[in-house]
C-alpha cells in the first residue's frame, strides 16, 4: 500500500504524462480510501481537462489562460489568489500544474507558419515543413519546434517540421503518416524527435514506445535511442526505451 507522500508524487507524473500502468493503478487503488488524495487527485483531472477545453480554435493565449485560472479558481478549494501579484496560488500540486499555467500563459496559438524560409513575428526561422500528416490522435500531444521555448497542442491539421518534439502524455497517442503511406505511431508517456526526412528517415526516442509500419520498398529509415539505433529492414517493428 503506497503512502500519501508516495501518491503525491505519482498525481505529479501523472500530470507530467510519465507514469506507468502500474503506478497509474496504485495511485487510483490509494485515491479510492484516503480522501485527501482523491481530492487532489480529481484536480489534477480537473487541470487536465480545463487546459484541453481552453485551447479552441481562434483562442488567444491570453484568454486561454484566463479561462484556465477562472475555472481552477471554480474547481478547488485549497487555492488562493494572491492580491498582491494577481496570480493563483496552487497549494495542492508542485511543479506539474504550475507548468501548465505557464503553457497557458506562453503558448500562442494557431502561428502563422509558412514555408521552409519564413519566420516567425519574434524572429524565429522555421524549420523546413516535412510531408507527414498527423493521424489517429488521441488524448492530449505536444509538439515543439526547433528553436521555440513553448510547446504547443498536437492537432490533425498540424504542420510537421524537421525538429519537432512530440511528447504524448497518459493515455494519449498518435500516427505520423509519412507521403509514402508509412506510418510511425507513438504510445503514451513517449517523447519522440523527427531528425531527418530527405530520402533517409530518422526519429530520435528519448523514451517511452513507438511503432513503425513501413511501406514495402522503403528507403533507409532509423530509430536512434539513448542505447543505440535501430534500422528498418522489414517492414514493421516497436522500439521501447524504458
Amino acid at each position: 500500500m503506497i503512502t500519501c507522500e508516495i501518491c503525491r508524487d505519482l498525481i505529479e507524473q501523472y500530470l507530467d504524462g510519465i507514469i506507468g500502468d502500474t503506478q497509474l493503478e496504485e495511485l487510483k487503488t490509494h485515491a479510492e480510501t484516503c480522501d485527501a488524495c482523491r481530492e487532489e487527485f480529481e484536480r489534477c483531472n480537473l487541470m487536465q481537462d480545463v487546459i484541453k477545453d481552453a485551447f479552441v480554435s481562434g483562442t488567444t493565449a491570453e484568454e486561454a489562460r484566463g479561462v484556465i485560472l477562472e475555472r481552477l479558481c471554480e474547481g478547488g478549494g485549497s487555492q488562493a489568489r494572491d492580491a498582491n501579484a494577481g496570480r493563483i496560488r496552487l497549494t495542492w500540486t508542485r511543479r506539474a500544474v504550475a507548468a501548465g499555467i505557464l503553457l497557458a500563459a506562453g503558448v500562442t496559438l494557431g502561428f502563422a507558419l509558412g514555408r521552409a524560409d519564413s519566420v516567425e513575428p519574434g524572429g524565429v526561422m522555421l524549420a523546413a515543413e516535412v510531408p507527414m500528416q498527423v493521424g489517429n490522435l488521441q488524448g492530449t500531444v505536444l509538439v515543439r519546434h526547433v528553436g521555440m521555448d513553448v510547446w504547443d497542442i498536437l492537432k490533425a491539421g498540424s504542420t510537421i517540421r524537421l525538429g519537432d518534439k512530440f511528447h504524448s502524455t497518459a493515455r494519449s497517442g498518435f500516427a505520423l503518416e509519412l507521403d509514402d503511406k508509412s506510418t510511425v505511431e507513438l504510445n503514451q508517456n513517449s517523447m519522440l524527435v523527427l531528425k531527418s526526412y530527405n530520402g533517409e528517415t530518422q526519429f530520435f526516442l528519448e523514451y517511452g514506445e513507438c511503432t513503425a509500419s513501413l511501406e514495402s520498398p522503403h528507403g533507409p529509415f532509423f530509430i536512434d535511442t539513448p542505447h543505440g539505433r535501430v534500422e528498418a529492414l522489414g517492414t514493421e517493428f516497436t522500439v521501447t526505451v524504458e
